[in-house]
């Protein structure tokens, strides 16, 4: 089975959850509270927020160096790869 990755290559800002949209923090990251709502760890992904404190597991020898990745479905998964300062991911599309 041949694994396909897609990415444009474009960092997307980590935001804390006191800088999302309204109504996304409660309605999908209600179990971040206290400190944790003022560290930058959520990205937007295709019409998606995701955390990277979450659901994320850390990864091999990955194209695009992926650093670690969160399964989609049985064919498909979202990749991670930290831009040198933390303060940004690029998002790799894999799927095979």
């Amino acid at each position: 089975m041949t694994m396909h990755t897609k990415t444009n290559g474009k960092e997307r800002e980590l935001r804390a959850a006191w800088q999302l949209p309204a109504g996304i923090h409660n309605k999908e990251f209600d179990y971040v509270s206290g400190e944790d709502s003022y560290s930058p760890r959520f990205f937007q992904y295709r019409g998606s927020w995701y955390d990277v404190c979450d659901g994320f597991m850390p990864t091999g020898n990955m194209p695009h160096g992926v650093a670690a990745w969160q399964g989609e479905s049985y064919f498909s998964a979202v990749g991670i790869r930290y831009t040198s300062d933390y303060e940004a991911v690029v998002v790799t599309y894999c799927h095979w």
